[in-house]
């Protein structure tokens, strides 16, 4: 919703959409757009947004999942610990430091998808040591080719 402050200027709805916004006398708290538009408004395009929602939230994420277009950084397998596993991806944190300008990202772990475990393995254990290969994404760097116990 929109407050007497917000008016005359430009917004974003949530979707990546942006619209023009002059004061009314309907819609959220008196301000905003009448009718069908304010529900739209609050209730589609921003939805879950308002008052008392989306508290923690936190700012918007950028790309991730194992789908990303990615470019391998390593010739030779390197070796790391599992730090963490959480069902169906993990962290692991290699045993030599990557010299990458993105290595210093999330304490210097690296992810990992359940996608790319090789040798049968669905899991990885933490504490344990695994061989991969590091590639590099639009999220930062993962492990490829992964083989662990």
């Amino acid at each position: 919703c929109f407050t007497k402050a917000d008016t005359l200027h430009n917004f974003d709805d949530c979707s990546g959409h942006s619209f023009h916004c002059i004061p009314m006398d309907w819609g959220c708290d008196g301000w905003g757009a009448k009718g069908a538009w304010a529900e739209i408004m609050e209730g589609l395009w921003c939805k879950g947004k308002g008052k008392d929602k989306g508290k923690g939230k936190g700012k918007r994420r950028g790309p991730s999942g194992p789908t990303l277009p990615r470019e391998r950084i390593t010739q030779e397998p390197v070796t790391g610990e599992v730090q963490e596993w959480k069902g169906k991806y993990g962290w692991i944190k290699p045993t030599v430091p990557v010299e990458h300008p993105t290595a210093a990202r999330r304490n210097g772990n690296i992810y990992v998808s359940m996608s790319d475990l090789v040798g049968g393995i669905t899991a990885l254990t933490p504490g344990s040591l695994c061989q991969f290969h590091i590639f590099t994404d639009p999220s930062g760097l993962g492990a490829e080719e992964c083989l662990g116990s």
